[in-house]
């Protein structure tokens, strides 16, 4: 029992870190979004991500066989990382990175609706109520706080192709443990930046675009390692490890942090304090991260 606690401990903890790397995608990313295009960037983070673990596990022979059986799998887990990523790149050039915070904190009551829809997963009042809570602070945000705004579901296109984007996301944590054939947590990772590389790289070769950046710098240099690590790698990892040791929708339930450390980053950076409706509309959401807590 105790090393089952420790277990689901540990999970926690790596989806904490999951947060981390995410928030820094979209404060980074946000610096050079209208810089490289988005295909572009994408197909370079998984590239050098799948080149650093994949050297990585040929120097430690723990590249195995068992990354071919299958392979499907990694084609289904890379397009919707790549659908995510691409969809995230071309948000950030129209919308603000707090509004992308806040989207991606529905990701939890996507993957809870989801997970009901096409599994016939029966969750507590509980965590319907907890999600339920969270999603209406996002939208709170997302609609400025305005009533007449969410009747109309106005949203600008990059706050409404991310919604895309985060919906197909909240999949990967409901099928990731029922297309996982035990192998080694790395070998997974590794399948899924291949696949992720392979798809965005025949995109931009349908659209006939350059793979090389109209622009270079070392902070675009950094960006890419930044992404390649600690967004591609970290999150994969984590959200593999995750998924297989407690409920999908715990795991996307980190996402509700998300938008605490953008706001945290945006109020003590150049631009100043967040409208007042952020605020506002972080409260419930930090509500219903408690509850979620709470029922873990």
């Amino acid at each position: 029992m105790i090393s089952s606690l420790n277990i689901k401990i540990k999970s926690h903890l790596v989806m904490f870190l999951f947060s981390l790397f995410v928030t820094g995608s979209f404060i980074f990313g946000k610096l050079y979004a209208e810089i490289i295009e988005p295909e572009l960037l994408t197909f370079y983070r998984f590239l050098f991500g799948a080149l650093i673990l994949g050297s990585y596990l040929v120097y430690s022979k723990n590249l195995s066989r068992s990354i071919l059986f299958r392979p499907w799998r990694y084609l289904v887990l890379g397009g919707i990382y790549s659908v995510y990523f691409v969809f995230m790149f071309i948000a950030l050039r129209y919308t603000s990175t707090i509004s992308t915070s806040a989207i991606f904190a529905l990701m939890p009551f996507s993957t809870l609706i989801l997970d009901s829809l096409l599994f016939n997963k029966k969750s507590k009042p509980l965590i319907w109520l907890a999600l339920g809570l969270s999603s209406f602070g996002a939208l709170f945000i997302v609609f400025d706080g305005s009533l007449q705004n969410a009747l109309k579901f106005k949203m600008d296109y990059g706050e409404l192709i991310f919604l895309i984007g985060t919906i197909v996301y909240s999949s990967y944590a409901l099928l990731q443990p029922r297309l996982n054939n035990s192998e080694h947590l790395l070998i997974t990772t590794f399948g899924v930046l291949i696949a992720g590389t392979l798809i965005v790289g025949s995109t931009l070769v349908i659209q006939g675009e350059s793979f090389t950046p109209d622009t270079i710098s070392l902070g675009l240099i950094l960006l890419v390692i930044y992404l390649a690590i600690f967004a591609s790698i970290g999150t994969i990892l984590c959200l593999n490890y995750a998924s297989n040791k407690i409920p999908g929708t715990n795991v996307m339930a980190y996402s509700l942090l998300i938008p605490f450390w953008v706001l945290l980053v945006e109020s003590f950076g150049n631009e100043g304090l967040a409208p007042a409706y952020t605020y506002i509309g972080i409260v419930p959401i930090g509500m219903g991260l408690i509850f979620l807590y709470r029922n873990s």
